[in-house]
């Protein structure tokens, strides 16, 4: 049986989970079905369920980006002092409690949009410890970018099982039934994080300075700055595959919801089915051509659509994308475990995931400004010039900088299976 069991996740797969990584792969899992989901339908529940207006959706979603990031920051400078596995447990059980709380408060929008941005805080070091636990439990050499392609590709079945779970919640139970559900799994994410999580906070690592003095170190250090700057890029494209394209596809190209829900799907399959088997195609390509060559095609994916706007152009362009992006993601994170000192690991990884926040709160306005007064075709080439800039700067905070280029992880892996120390 479990040969059968590991014969089908290589078939499926393209490789094999390392065993170092298995528990942070089931909390991921956990938290893509359960509180990615509630993100995917937030604009939703907010106009269904609280009764919002539309155009309160968005100051929401504006107080929510800039919050999550600086909690974002402040969950990995908190995991440098405590270790990554309590941070990660006790964020589950805030999150579950205040979904738990968005069901019970009926149609009160404002105490409802107040937790739904105090979701996005508290669930933070959930959301992001996993890229820090990564670099954590498997050191330099020994197969990093194929444990963070793993995890990549365990988020991404969350997101195509939870929505789908989701809707079938609503029909047949309501918003009560879905957030109920929801929180039922955050308590199960919780207890697997309690249960298997290793602590990752080895005596041998020196204690972290104050947060001021990792910063100060920070900024001096010149290809995270840059990497940050490329991830910031990065993400403002990003967010056209998100957000734009979806809003443009549905008004100004005539495409149903329903066909854009079909087209949604293609990220998630594409992720499961070919990340272990394309980090593994381009493992030997040197880092910095991986990570300017990833964000290049992502953007100028986008300049398609400025020839043709069909259904089959469209569809084209998210695989073009996704190819991309299936690149960057893991090329970047290693490439910043690389580049963060051990004992501040946390701090450099939360200072990089709140780049997100900024980017969502920005390329939307922009973009959306762009279409209204310059027409479609200049927010496609927004978005080109974009990830020319992420390409151009990442490139320059890569080449001066050797990430192994081991795609699999060693015969060693199975030997520091279980290990409590990184």
């Amino acid at each position: 049986m479990r040969i059968a069991v590991t014969w089908l996740v290589r078939a499926v797969l393209g490789g094999t989970v390392d065993r170092r990584v298995r528990p942070i792969v089931a909390f991921t899992f956990l938290y893509a079905v359960s509180f990615s989901t509630f993100w995917v339908y937030a604009g939703v529940f907010a106009v269904k369920g609280l009764g919002a207006r539309p155009v309160q959706v968005g100051t929401m979603f504006l107080a929510s980006a800039p919050a999550a990031g600086v909690a974002n920051y402040l969950a990995g400078h908190v995991s440098d002092r405590l270790g990554r596995k309590a941070p990660i447990v006790l964020s589950f059980l805030a999150a579950s409690a205040t979904v738990a709380g968005l069901a019970s408060i009926g149609r009160n929008v404002a105490f409802g949009f107040a937790l739904v941005v105090l979701l996005g805080v508290v669930g933070a070091p959930a959301y992001s410890l996993d890229r820090v636990l990564v670099a954590d439990v498997v050191p330099d050499g020994e197969g990093r970018e194929h444990a963070y392609a793993t995890v990549r590709i365990a988020s991404n079945l969350g997101v195509l099982l939870g929505p789908p779970l989701g809707a079938l919640l609503i029909h047949f139970g309501g918003w009560r039934a879905f957030l109920i559900a929801i929180a039922v799994i955050g308590l199960v994410g919780a207890a697997v994080a309690l249960a298997f999580l290793p602590a990752t906070v080895a005596a041998s690592v020196p204690r972290p300075p104050a947060s001021g003095a990792v910063l100060r170190v920070l900024v001096q250090n010149r290809a995270f700055v840059l990497l940050l700057a490329s991830t910031l890029f990065g993400f403002v494209v990003f967010v056209a595959y998100e957000t734009v394209l979806p809003v443009i596809a549905t008004t100004d190209y005539g495409l149903a919801p329903a066909t854009w829900g079909l087209l949604a799907a293609i990220s998630p399959l594409l992720v499961v089915s070919l990340q272990l088997r394309l980090t593994r195609a381009t493992a030997r390509t040197p880092t910095s051509r991986r990570l300017a060559g990833s964000l290049l095609l992502m953007g100028a994916s986008f300049l398609a659509l400025i020839v043709s706007s069909q259904l089959a152009v469209v569809a084209a362009v998210i695989v073009v994308f996704i190819l991309g992006e299936m690149i960057w993601m893991p090329t970047s994170q290693a490439l910043a475990a690389e580049l963060a000192p051990p004992e501040s690991r946390g701090t450099y990884f939360g200072t990089l995931n709140a780049m997100p926040g900024a980017a969502w709160t920005l390329a939307p306005f922009v973009a959306l400004q762009l279409r209204a007064s310059a027409g479609v075709p200049s927010v496609w080439t927004f978005f080109a010039l974009a990830g020319l800039a992420a390409a151009l700067i990442g490139w320059v905070a890569a080449r001066n900088v050797t990430v192994p280029a081991t795609s699999a992880p060693t015969r060693r892996a199975g030997a520091k299976a279980g290990s409590d120390r990184p």
